[in-house]
């Protein structure tokens, strides 16, 4: 005869149970992730239901996930007005880890490559900072044994972003080019891609990264905190140089450091701090930069890895319960390298 379950304990017992089945049965479970539950909030570890993919999409377990500018914005709303939110929201962009799932018509990859990447999604929400997450194959690429999970991961958006600029700039050798933050995740990766191509990057960050940025490539430093940039660069190179980077966005400041490029020259920003109209009429092009990750940018990255072109740069990694330290520090606008969470 069956059992009739009348009292509260017994119903407990029997719930209990059957969620614990259904948590360890294969294929379904339940994830940690780094989430907010509105707009304002600092964070913290959430329980979600896994996520599955569909048709077209992978599902990548997260060993390491870069924390990005972009992650503290998302956090405090500034893209609700024209980009898909969801809740909880999980921030997180960039990724290195291993493929556990597929879903139908992916053939780009399969069960067990190590990858690093984007995960491609125009949804604000379903973030990297968890345990797994749902990515496109289009933005991931197989990570080569010279790229670990945390290097894949601070490689992504940051390395394509760099990548973008240096080969857009078209620099030749011995031309002298200004990198604006550039012991930032950016900046690290573009002083190298810089000076790989020959080109002599002037490295544009506080006294205590100077080190750190010759060790990447820089052949000169600039102190913005006690130096004037414009001057000390005018001075060494009156000529001209043939481009900056910026990653700060100072629109006003790069007013004035706009006239350091000679005519024909380029000036990229990150941070929407380039006038392309202004700097137009005086013969220079100027990018707001919108980076495109993709699996061929990416394997172009691992390539320069491979070819001893791109070094690790420094790299911090936080637990999960410590993600709320790695998204306040990054909005700090003073971090060396790259900061990671390892869920």
């Amino acid at each position: 005869m069956a059992r009739l379950y009348t009292s509260k304990v017994d119903l407990a017992i029997l719930l209990g149970v059957q969620l614990s089945k259904q948590l360890q049965s294969p294929g379904r479970f339940a994830l940690r992730a780094f989430a907010i539950d509105q707009f304002g909030e600092k964070g913290s570890v959430h329980e979600l239901d896994e996520p599955r993919p569909e048709d077209g999409q992978v599902r990548v377990k997260v060993e390491a996930a870069s924390v990005n500018p972009a992650d503290l914005y998302m956090m405090k709303g500034a893209y609700k007005d024209f980009m898909e939110h969801r809740f909880p929201l999980v921030p997180g962009q960039d990724l290195g880890g291993v493929v556990d799932a597929v879903g139908a018509g992916v053939t780009e990859l399969q069960v067990g490559d190590q990858v690093f990447g984007n995960h491609g999604k125009q949804i604000v929400g379903e973030g990297t900072l968890a345990e797994y997450v749902i990515a496109s194959p289009g933005t991931l690429a197989r990570r080569p044994a010279s790229v670990d999970a945390p290097f894949g991961a601070a490689l992504s958006l940051a390395g394509v972003s760099a990548l973008e600029m240096v080969e857009a700039a078209d620099l030749q050798p011995g031309d002298v080019v200004l990198v604006i933050g550039a012991a930032g995740g950016i900046g690290s990766i573009v002083l190298q891609l810089a000076a790989a191509s020959g080109a002599k990057p002037i490295a544009v960050t506080r006294a205590v990264n100077h080190d750190y940025a010759r060790g990447l490539g820089a052949t000169e430093t600039i102190d913005y905190t006690t130096q004037d940039v414009f001057a000390t660069v005018r001075a060494a190179h009156p000529d001209g140089i043939a481009a900056i980077f910026d990653q700060v966005g100072d629109k006003e400041a790069n007013k004035r450091l706009a006239e350091l490029v000679r005519k024909g020259g380029r000036f990229f920003s990150m941070a929407g701090g380039a006038d392309a109209e202004t700097l137009a009429a005086r013969g220079i092009k100027a990018v707001n930069v919108r980076t495109q990750v993709t699996t061929d940018k990416l394997d172009r990255l691992a390539e320069d890895v491979e070819a001893g072109k791109l070094k690790r740069p420094e790299i911090r990694t936080f637990r999960l319960e410590d993600a709320v330290e790695a998204v306040t520090e990054i909005g700090s606008g003073h971090v060396r390298g790259k900061l990671v969470v390892a869920p």
